[in-house]
């Protein structure tokens, strides 16, 4: 199997020919190969300091930022205190059971002369 040597292949392209494979390959990818992908590229780049001072430390935004989060994430709440601010005031919210479908009740009304 050639996939061994897809590194030393990628390794000569320039910057703008590697982005082009991926963005032409990664539609073609599984769920859990783009999850990987996108763990390994979020590990790999910097964000800047304002992303982190100003979007994932606000405390405006940690609750909504959070709010999308499985309760079972609970690792969550132990990156910071902004966070666990965050959590705390989402997790209620989060543990309700969303319904899928609307309930509807039939009524019977009987009028007498």
């Amino acid at each position: 199997m050639a996939s061994h040597r897809i590194g030393a292949r990628l390794s000569g392209l320039s910057r703008e020919q590697l982005v082009a494979f991926i963005d032409e390959q990664a539609p073609l990818w599984s769920a859990a190969a783009m999850r990987v992908a996108e763990e390994h590229a979020a590990r790999l780049v910097e964000q800047p300091e304002w992303v982190l001072s100003e979007v994932l430390l606000s405390p405006d935004l940690a609750p909504h930022i959070l709010a999308e989060l499985p309760t079972k994430e609970h690792a969550a709440k132990g990156t910071c205190r902004a966070w666990r601010r965050g959590w705390k005031e989402t997790l209620k919210k989060r543990e309700r059971p969303r319904l899928l479908f609307a309930v509807t009740a039939r009524v019977t009304v009987t009028v007498f002369d």
